[in-house]
């Protein structure tokens, strides 16, 4: 079935766009299609007369712009750190000694030039390699590396190629295991399966905010600016009242478009912040605030998935993964006294350069026949209202531990998870750990199954010393500029107003003090709504005075 092609790069030609503006030289971008192609590797495919399937597994990860378009990517949308790393260790890897360094003995070749750099080496040495960073246990930035390239050349592989495919979702069979499934209220109708509401409704049904508030809010006046970034908000010393307060007059952005270099200033009465609880810490730290309390006490609902494959022939799971609504449906698992929810056991919604980037890479192959199946690869959540805290800093860092209780209790529902997919008719399951964890559920015997549900456990991350890890993923964020009754417990206080910045509000997800637990969409637009309505009131109040 599978026949390696060591296909030359062509960048190896010094041919470049000029539409790239990420500044990697030619040789590290070499580098990067090289790893590129290792991770999606073109094989053949002889027993099969399906073209588009054989195409697919043709296809390389070092096809032009893909290498290009992935360093972009990284330098816009990765942190610093992470830009930093890829740099360092692709103009290393440029390099024959520095080839020798990193990978070691693969690199070496009984004929001349003896030592390869990275792109020189032959396609299954490659994959060595990146199987080895994977599995990286000392030398951490390796994996790390490994790890940042892996996301965004599969991101940007698959969300290239999907075309009209449509976004994943299944709802789960629980009621085999005789346990309680309850149903998810959806701000569409109950009849509306579109399968694409996860990334924008195509007929508006889903009722975002798109096709109904910032429709009213226009239609009441207001003007809606794109293409601009907050920089910061405006201060001044408010010398009313003999108290140190600062006063906000408004907020100073600028354009996302190069061509615009001017600044834009706008000057308001009330100015209120509404970037999330990863954006507005940031916001008000880099304007000058103090409060101890922005940026702290961040939660964000951490979710471990698991997996389970479906045959065509399957009598169980009908259509494919990327039809039907969102998330229809969920299961709560609950302690052994029943008194406490654990974890929450849902559907997500995968499309296919998400589900890329999070399941694991163990080969080249083993990614294509993963992705060949992806229409039939149901996939559960679990969530836990986590207990641990984050923190937010002005440069956008986010640092966040899980709690010993929340690893124990997302451990519970991942397990739980796995357990539903079985019972669903599952032919195979397995989680997104590093090593591709999995079963094959058909003709295995029922000890067999509990000893691999016991081998489930709620591993590190990328960062971690072990040698396995997963990639965990965030439902919700919140609670990073707590709403509080003094100033030594919340970053706002019970109006949604700065303690030290008179006229700047805040108005969502960071205001929540705990995590919610469940998501926390209806919670914040009514908190939202509530304390809009406070400060319409005290605008009119403050006509009637002047």
């Amino acid at each position: 079935m599978e026949e390696r092609e060591n296909s030359h790069h062509p960048l190896l030609s010094g041919v470049r766009s000029s539409k790239f503006s990420h500044g990697f030289s030619a040789a590290q971008i070499q580098s990067l299609a090289a790893m590129c192609e290792a991770l999606i590797p073109p094989l053949s495919l002889d027993d099969t007369s399906d073209q588009a399937l054989h195409s697919f597994y043709k296809a390389s990860g070092s096809e032009p712009p893909i290498p290009d378009e992935v360093a972009d990517l990284i330098k816009k949308r990765g942190v610093p750190e992470a830009v930093g790393l890829l740099s360092f260790f692709l103009k290393v890897l440029s390099y024959r000694l520095g080839t020798l360094l990193v990978c070691g003995y693969p690199c070496l070749d009984r004929k001349g030039p003896f030592i390869h750099n990275f792109a020189e080496m032959s396609l299954e040495k490659r994959e060595e390699a990146l199987q080895r960073w994977s599995r990286e246990k000392r030398l951490i930035p390796l994996r790390l590396l490994f790890v940042v390239v892996k996301i965004f050349c599969f991101f940007c592989f698959f969300s290239r190629i999907v075309g009209d495919s449509q976004n994943p979702s299944w709802k789960a069979r629980c009621e085999k295991l005789g346990l309680k499934v309850d149903s998810v209220p959806r701000n569409s109708s109950a009849d509306h399966y579109c399968g694409s509401c996860n990334y924008g409704c195509p007929t508006g049904d889903k009722q975002g905010t798109d096709s109904t508030w910032l429709v009213d809010a226009v239609k009441c006046g207001a003007v809606i600016l794109t293409g601009c970034k907050a920089e910061r908000f405006i201060m001044e010393n408010d010398h009313q009242g003999g108290t140190s307060r600062k006063r906000c007059l408004g907020v100073q952005a600028i354009s996302l478009c190069k061509n615009i270099t001017k600044k834009l200033q706008i000057e308001a009465k009330v100015t209120i912040s509404a970037c999330g609880s990863l954006l507005t810490p940031p916001l008000m730290i880099t304007s000058g605030l103090k409060n101890p309390n922005i940026g702290r006490n961040l939660h964000l609902h951490p979710v471990l998935l698991a997996w389970g494959y479906f045959p065509e022939d399957s009598s169980e799971f009908k259509g494919k993964t990327f039809e039907g609504g969102i998330i229809t449906s969920l299961h709560k698992v609950v302690s052994e006294n029943n008194q406490n929810v654990r974890a929450i056991v849902e559907t997500p919604a995968i499309g296919p350069a998400s589900f890329a980037t999070l399941v694991p890479w163990v080969s080249g192959l083993d990614m294509k026949d993963r992705m060949a199946k992806y229409a039939r690869t149901a996939h559960l959540f679990a969530l836990v209202r986590d207990k641990g805290s984050g923190e937010v800093r002005a440069e956008n860092k986010i640092e966040y531990r899980l709690d010993r209780s929340d690893k124990e209790n997302i451990q519970a529902g991942l397990r739980q998870a796995v357990r539903i997919l079985i019972a669903a008719g599952a032919v195979e399951v397995g989680t997104y750990r590093n090593d591709g964890q999995r079963i094959v559920c058909k003709g295995t015997k029922k000890e067999d199954l509990e000893e691999f549900l016991d081998s489930v456990i709620a591993v590190g991350g990328p960062s971690t010393r072990g040698e396995h890890w997963t990639m965990y993923s965030s439902a919700h964020q919140m609670g990073s500029c707590k709403m509080g009754a003094t100033e030594k417990e919340g970053g706002v206080d019970e109006n949604g107003e700065s303690w030290e910045a008179k006229g700047l509000f805040v108005c969502d997800g960071s205001l929540l003090p705990t995590a919610v637990g469940v998501n926390p969409m209806i919670t914040i637009q009514s908190t939202a709504y509530c304390l809009s309505k406070k400060i319409a009131d005290s605008l009119k109040k403050r006509l009637v005075v002047d």
